[in-house]
């Protein structure tokens, strides 16, 4: 279930919130703490969802200012009042907790433990303590400081199933958002989503429509796979959202999360067991290959795997940035002959140049800073190098950008000189944010045949998914949802 918080922070921002709230919630919990002047009559008149009424101390992350007498005085009210769930933390007074929790009444306790810095590895020893007391659900909910402390709330709710008891937990902070999405899918009773952005009632809190629409967090899953994109940073991936809407176009159960790695060793000892399939992405490309039991052709050639499969039960790479990008080519371009140059020195441009060298192009890479990168990339693919400066003095038939020039928020900029762009030269450019950089828009003036980044993005995760599932791709629909996300954000 997704509970959706109400945060306020006034009483006519909160009523104006409920009915937006309760269009994706499951539950809604009104933070009694985050709202000025509070009315909980009223809030509870405003909604037709179950509530969870909640209302914390600064010390538990909340922001109520009153004693604690005042602040339990408000859950009083709310049994009163015989809503569905109340939240009151362990740490309140013994004197105040008792009576509360031993109450009979129709209304359930949720009681919470959280910790704002960590992830104790004794988590379980929280739960078996916190069951003893007679509260319907027990609630832990914690800080991961790195992504294995995900792995600590994993067997926590594995204990809970056994046990029978509800339990929601799951991890803070950016390095929790996993635990949040697969919390109910893996049987914690909840997840908090929030409204919008900017209306979290905690760190790492995902918008509610993601949680219910990309993640299909609700989705009775049987029998369902993990995948997921590891990489640092992943904010700006889009990976989440043309895999997850690829599953749900073949109604397929498994799901794809983000996976904030910063050691990819420490990652794949921890999570191996969880995982049937990963995207990799920068910086771990390159060192993914060491953990692997083997990996085709093209990934040896390059030295770098951007597609893990688990494959009878040993762990392949491949690398679909190279095959993704020749696929762009085929209905557009004969490659053979044609002098071709890439702009940038970096795995990019090393897939795409093997693969422009197999098909028998005339290569040329640059290189802008880093000299010694681009001897290196030139020497691997036995090409010329020139550097930026130089390419005004060359003549190109192919020119394909593997740079970041003319990523957002740069969109000005372009690697390439417009005056240099002739009809029917081929311009291809790796960045697909903006949909159309300054590179492809000016090629498209000149009479240039161009293939925007979109297109390899959407081939090389294609190939990810067939590779994944055994089944073909829903290209089209990967396209689109790609496209519609890149224009939402202009």
């Amino acid at each position: 279930m997704i509970c959706v918080p109400i945060v306020g922070p006034t009483m006519s921002r909160a009523l104006e919130d409920i009915p937006k709230a309760s269009e994706l919630a499951d539950i809604i919990e009104l933070r009694l703490d985050l709202i000025d002047d509070v009315n909980l009559a009223d809030l509870l008149k405003a909604t037709d969802k179950p509530v969870i009424v909640t209302n914390r101390n600064k010390r538990e992350g909340g922001q109520f200012k009153g004693s604690e007498e005042d602040r339990i005085k408000f859950l009083q009210d709310a049994i009163d009042a015989e809503v569905d769930y109340i939240d009151i933390e362990a740490g309140t007074p013994r004197e105040l907790l008792q009576p509360i929790l031993e109450k009979k009444c129709k209304t359930k306790k949720i009681l919470s433990y959280h910790h704002f810095s960590l992830t104790p590895e004794s988590l379980i020893e929280f739960y078996e303590t916190m069951s003893e007391t007679p509260a319907e659900i027990i609630k832990l909910v914690t800080y991961a400081k790195n992504i294995a402390d995900n792995i600590i709330v994993f067997n926590l709710l594995r204990h809970a199933q056994e046990s029978g008891k509800k339990v929601i937990s799951f991890c803070m902070g950016d390095l929790g958002e996993i635990s949040r999405i697969l919390s109910p899918i893996m049987g914690g009773f909840l997840t908090f989503g929030s409204l919008d952005s900017g209306k979290e009632s905690a760190p790492g809190q995902i918008p509610a429509s993601v949680l219910r629409d990309v993640y299909r967090v609700n989705l009775e899953r049987p029998d369902y796979k993990i995948f997921g994109v590891v990489g640092d940073p992943i904010s700006k991936s889009l990976g989440y959202l043309i895999h997850n809407t690829a599953f749900k176009k073949k109604n397929l159960p498994h799901i794809y999360l983000p996976f904030l790695v910063h050691d990819i060793n420490q990652f794949f000892s921890a999570f191996e067991p969880f995982f049937e399939g990963l995207s990799v992405t920068m910086p771990h490309k390159e060192k993914v290959r060491r953990l692997l039991d083997m990996t085709d052709g093209a990934a040896d050639s390059i030295g770098a795997a951007n597609t893990v499969v688990r494959e009878r039960n040993i762990w392949v790479g491949y690398n679909t940035d190279y095959s993704g990008a020749m696929k762009t080519f085929e209905d557009r371009c004969d490659l053979k002959g044609k002098k071709v140059l890439i702009i940038g020195s970096g795995g990019t441009a090393k897939a795409i140049g093997y693969g422009i060298v197999e098909k028998g192009g005339d290569l040329t890479v640059t290189y802008n800073q880093n000299k010694e990168r681009g001897e290196a990339l030139a020497s691997e693919l036995n090409c010329r190098l020139i550097s930026s400066r130089e390419i005004t003095a060359h003549t190109f038939e192919v020119v394909i950008n593997c740079s970041p020039v003319g990523m957002t928020p740069d969109v000005s900029k372009t690697p390439y000189p417009k005056h240099l762009l002739k009809p029917g030269m081929v311009v291809f450019d790796a960045v697909y944010n903006p949909l159309e950089t300054c590179l492809i828009k000016d090629a498209k003036e000149v009479g240039c045949i161009t293939i925007p980044g979109v297109e390899l993005f959407v081939n090389q995760a294609a190939e990810q998914f067939e590779k994944w599932t055994g089944q073909g791709a829903p290209k089209e629909i990967m396209r689109q949802v790609v496209v519609d996300k890149l224009k939402s954000l202009g």
